[in-house]
């Protein structure tokens, strides 16, 4: 695993032109794990939709009992 030590040490030894490559490359890692989040989240709330467009009704008490919960 990559230290957060080590990463300094490297961007350290860059030329200082080239931090902003290195800045625009952080930018576009976080962008892309947010796109990802997104994505979850979409996928859940897609998800959850269905669960909720089903017929039927399944109470509590029968989830916990069926899951051996009491």
């Amino acid at each position: 695993m990559v230290s957060k030590d080590s990463i300094l040490e490297n961007l350290e030894q860059l030329p200082q032109n080239r931090w902003l490559e290195v800045l625009d490359f952080i930018q576009f890692l976080q962008q892309k794990e947010a796109a990802l989040e997104a994505l979850e989240d979409a996928e859940d709330i897609a998800d959850a939709e269905a669960a909720l467009a089903e017929e039927g009704f399944i109470s509590l008490a029968e989830v916990k009992r069926e899951l051996g919960l009491k």
